[in-house]
């Protein structure tokens, strides 16, 4: 019984969105399959802790715990202490926006973008942003994702979300999708124009924490201003870029380890 309501109050979490910022009980109720009761518990208890606010006769919006839960992340998520001041020399360096990213429930997910001073030409839109949940299937900074994880799970994302793949102009079946995806894994990065904001080419690497697949690093320039000396030093500078990340998450983790076993001796 308490793991079901630990479980319907996390569904309650994600249930809120740009479309449905403010959530009712009544809509709740009927969304969830549950009383009135099991309702108003769960809503009470996310509210105790923060996680949610009560909107005098509107429902119920997202809680300040949510705003310090993030600042906790901005200020001690490993990934971005690694990453903190090579994205804004690599935007600085390129004059592109740089993204990273993190690999999430088959999403992929902006954790940080970083811009140059002088700014992006105005025309120039860049649908990633912090926060924002995009598509793995479409675009160099998801589709780099893509092609690292493994056979086994490629095989349950085409059996649950190949529709999806095909849409995106993806093969939708491994045969096909198998070795493209590993002509972009064996090559280490992928380019795309175009496929998720007009007039972008955008470049992407993988980033491993070790053995594991955190996400992806990339940069966003105008496709108007690409020449081929510049595609090989935007794509030269990303991948230099990617390897200092990686390079300092190793250091966290020797350090850990490190300190680990002085605790253990």
């Amino acid at each position: 019984m308490l793991m079901a309501g630990t479980n319907r109050m996390l569904r309650i979490l994600k249930l809120f969105d740009l479309a449905r910022p403010v959530i009712t009980p009544e809509w709740l109720m009927t969304e969830l399959g549950v009383s009135r009761a099991s309702v108003y518990r769960d809503l009470s208890q996310l509210t105790s802790v923060g996680l949610l606010e009560r909107v005098a006769e509107r429902g119920y919006v997202l809680g300040p715990m949510v705003v310090e839960l993030d600042r906790q992340i901005r200020l001690a998520d490993p990934l971005l202490e690694a990453a903190q001041d090579v994205l804004g020399r690599l935007a600085e360096d390129t004059g592109g926006a740089v993204l990273l990213c993190r690999f999430h429930a088959n999403q992929v997910m902006c954790i940080h973008q970083a811009t140059p001073v002088k700014g992006l030409i105005p025309s120039l839109a860049v649908s990633y942003e912090r926060g924002r949940a995009m598509p793995l299937y479409r675009g160099a900074t998801s589709k780099i994702i893509l092609a690292c994880l493994p056979q086994a799970q490629l095989k349950q994302l085409l059996a649950s979300d190949g529709a999806s793949m095909v849409a995106a102009g993806l093969p939708g079946n491994l045969t096909e999708l198998g070795p493209l995806l590993r002509e972009m894994r064996e090559a280490g990065y992928c380019i795309s124009t175009g496929e998720v904001d007009p007039d972008a080419v955008g470049f992407a690497v993988a980033l491993r924490d070790g053995e594991h697949l955190l996400g992806s690093l990339s940069i966003v320039m105008p496709a108007a201003s690409m020449t081929a000396g510049l595609r090989k030093t935007t794509l030269s500078r990303l991948q230099s870029a990617a390897g200092r990340v990686e390079g300092r998450l190793q250091d966290q983790r020797m350090k850990a380890r490190a300190t680990k076993k002085m605790e253990t001796s």
